[in-house]
């Protein structure tokens, strides 16, 4: 992996968020912004850090039913080793050609994945369960994990978006048992979403424009899946299309798709059920299962009579309107102000979605009502 730090200036367009399929749409990338697509082309207001593929990189198309009627044969032909095809637009709009390719894909040899243009103003949840169906419930090695494609706001705020996201990411995950690949841009994800660094484990499909090598928001210092083009010519497919690059061989590309589990943590880790994401080596959890002490050591969690050693922890959080100690993620509705608070591990947290169930630390393992 290289870095490549480049001055940039700024030109930004604003996002306007639409109910159901947006007519003029070929497929993932509509709904960003200039400066998220043409990356250093649109914005030279600071310093970037553009972050080349590791190795070799693998061809791919990213579709939807404006692309037509598709010859598979021929994209397969054309030297395209995936593709990713398009679910729905948010919970309105089902894609008409979403299972014709999803069929003819795999029929010809094509590695293939979904994606979900993600509408964080309507149903969190009737989305996610719009993805799963398309996985008929459960994931298949062989198949690339389910996109949540990350460029509307809805006209809400970073905080709320992020917490839909993570509503959507964990109910796919859960049912799924692979860590969905998040689609969006650099811009978009720091100014829109928040730039929130819970999804670091998630892989990034990033959406950039350039020549050079794609600009990466924080907190991903990889890339899984670049969006380089949304011009390009493949025969087998009328008029343009979007052109895609995972980030390693085709022999990389075959075990990406043919794990089922979720991906290690980067530089070693553990998974955490009480937290219900990674953590990294020496970090401390509290567990909800028995309220005692764990930390990670060597990929596995070692019972604990103190926090002594522990780089970051997370505990039990205590809440004046029960009267005792919660575990984290759990989520209380404060008898003082009657909002609701989220346990993160370190204290009360805001804001919580209350319908949705989820909060800053993710899905609420438990909800409290008053």
């Amino acid at each position: 992996m290289r870095a490549l730090l480049l001055l940039c200036l700024v030109a930004c367009t604003a996002n306007v968020d639409i109910v159901g399929d947006p007519e003029e749409d070929s497929a993932a990338g509509a709904g960003l912004t200039e400066a998220d697509t043409q990356g250093a082309d649109a914005d030279r207001s600071f310093i970037e850090a553009r972050v080349c593929a590791s190795g070799a990189t693998t061809f791919g198309i990213d579709v939807s039913y404006h692309n037509g009627t598709i010859n598979w044969t021929s994209v397969k032909n054309a030297g395209v080793k995936f593709a990713i095809i398009r679910v729905s637009d948010g919970d309105v709009f089902q894609d008409p050609k979403f299972s014709s390719y999803w069929a003819s894909a795999k029929q010809v040899g094509i590695i293939r994945g979904a994606y979900q243009f993600f509408r964080p103003s309507q149903n969190v949840t009737a989305q996610a369960d719009k993805m799963i169906a398309a996985y008929g419930g459960s994931y298949t090695p062989g198949d690339l994990p389910p996109v949540i494609d990350v460029e509307a706001d809805g006209g809400l705020a970073p905080a709320t978006v992020a917490a839909r996201i993570r509503t959507w990411v964990d109910r796919v995950k859960n049912a799924l048992g692979v860590a969905p690949i998040v689609y969006t841009g650099k811009y978009f994800w720091r100014d829109e979403v928040g730039g929130p660094t819970s999804f670091v484990n998630n892989p990034l499909w990033i959406a950039q424009y350039t020549s050079l090598c794609p600009d990466l928001p924080a907190p991903w210092q990889r890339w899984t899946f670049w969006q380089y083009s949304e011009s390009g010519s493949v025969a087998g497919i009328s008029g343009d299309v979007d052109l895609d690059r995972f980030n390693g061989s085709v022999a990389d590309l075959l075990a990406f798709a043919n794990s089922s589990t979720m991906p290690p943590p980067p530089s070693g880790g553990c998974t955490s059920a009480t937290l219900n994401k990674d953590v990294p080596e020496l970090t401390c959890v509290q567990a909800a299962s028995d309220q005692k002490w764990y930390r990670c050591e060597g990929g596995a969690w070692i019972a604990k009579t103190s926090t002594t050693g522990c780089a970051s922890t997370y505990g039990w959080c205590s809440s004046a309107t029960l009267g005792r100690s919660v575990a984290p993620r759990s989520c209380v509705q404060a008898a003082s102000d009657d909002k609701w608070y989220q346990c993160d591990g370190h204290g009360w947290v805001q804001p919580v979605d209350p319908i949705a169930e989820t909060g800053p630390a993710g899905l609420c393992s438990a909800s409290y009502q008053l």
